[in-house]
């Protein structure tokens, strides 16, 4: 299989969406939509710099009506379901565990 024996897929995103906490991941080939959807743990890599306050915010700032990807991923946490007896289940159609590392971009004086 083709994701067997890997524990967590590493992305870059194209921002964040401050209003409900949701990233913003733009697949590509060098980054395709698997890698934040298929392993277990996804680790994505925000930059503090492309924080918006929302998601309107977001698309007039970055230009997104002139070249949009095939899709866009809005991601607002790991992946649950409570459609099981309405027991809360983690993992069901993605990963389990999100983890964001926050890069603080430099602030010139």
């Amino acid at each position: 299989m083709l994701f067997d024996g890997i524990d967590a897929g590493i992305t870059t995103t194209r921002g964040g969406i401050v209003e409900t906490g949701t990233l913003i991941v733009w697949p590509d080939r060098r980054e395709p939509r698997t890698l934040s959807l298929v392993p277990p743990v996804h680790i994505a890599v925000l930059r503090a710099s492309t924080l918006f306050a929302d998601l309107f915010a977001a698309i007039d700032a970055q230009g997104w009506s002139g070249s949009l990807p095939t899709n866009a991923l809005l991601v607002t946490g790991p992946s649950k379901t409570a459609d099981i007896q309405r027991l809360l289940v983690y993992g069901a159609h993605g990963p389990k565990e999100l983890v964001i590392v926050l890069i603080r971009d430099e602030v010139s004086p």
